[in-house]
């Protein structure tokens, strides 16, 4: 799938040990680069700050200012400490989304081992921030809560304990499915979608010899959907903080936004 796309990382993929191969593909090697030019962005921008910001101080003081506002509305007060995670979600999401846009590289995000690795952690802080909020606590959530103090109502949501625990686990483990494979059917698509249409104009070329860009709808497309589906992606993961997170009677209104964005 990937040497359809072809890349200039190839080359560095084939320098590896060969028992490398089955762990670190062009996938890998692409999301490691971004990672890097990621890291030197953030360095140059932050390595001399100054009281009046310039050039991409001022950027990255900018997100963060988005960030915070956003975590502080979305997950409510002290929501800002989940910024760091949730800024890094969207940046590194967002330019995986869009890097197969520049000639010689594939888009990370169409492989189901790179969407399910994100939804993982997101996975796992969920669980850690709910339970360092709110202890013990937090498990009560998987087994619900007695509808009643008569006693035939306590012996009923005893024997419906596993029934609840079933269900509630399932559901927790649906939230990283449904963000793995949202994100991945998305860019898959329109990752395919482009090359099947630039292919289909090498095909009129090689007939008419006049060059056609049919493929320039697609990749206007990929630039719209490429930030939506990350911003989805770091919209249901601030949602699912907040409901881990989130003190009884407090969390209704998350629940809508959760509905919303996974309408798109």
């Amino acid at each position: 799938m990937h040497e359809e796309h072809g890349s200039w990382l190839n080359a560095i993929v084939h320098l590896l040990p060969e028992q490398a191969h089955r762990y670190v593909d062009l996938t890998v090697v692409t999301s490691w680069l971004i990672m890097a030019l990621l890291v030197l962005l953030a360095w140059l921008g932050t390595r001399h700050c100054q009281k009046r910001s310039r050039g991409l101080q001022t950027v990255w003081e900018m997100y963060y200012s988005f960030l915070r506002t956003f975590c502080v509305t979305e997950i409510g007060p002290g929501g800002e400490k989940y910024a760091p995670l949730l800024g890094t979600l969207l940046l590194y999401i967002l330019v995986m989304n869009l890097f197969g846009l520049v000639p010689g590289f594939i888009t990370p995000t169409m492989s189901l081992n790179m969407t399910a690795a994100l939804a993982l952690i997101v996975f796992i802080a969920v669980q850690y921030f709910g339970f360092r909020e709110q202890g013990w606590r937090y498990l009560q959530h998987f087994i619900g809560e007695p509808m009643g103090d008569a006693l035939p109502m306590k012996i009923l949501y005893v024997g419906m304990i596993p029934i609840m625990l079933a269900v509630h686990v399932i559901g927790e483990l649906a939230k990283p499915l449904s963000l793995a494979v949202r994100l991945f059917g998305n860019m898959f698509g329109e990752e395919t979608a482009i090359v099947r249409m630039a292919a289909l104009g090498a095909m009129v070329f090689a007939t008419t010899y006049v060059p056609v860009p049919v493929q320039i709808v697609n990749v206007l497309l990929h630039l719209l959907i490429g930030p939506i589906q990350a911003y989805i992606f770091f919209m249901l993961s601030a949602a699912y903080i907040q409901m881990a997170t989130v003190h009884e009677g407090e969390g209704d209104h998350q629940s809508a936004a959760v509905h919303e964005a996974h309408a798109v």
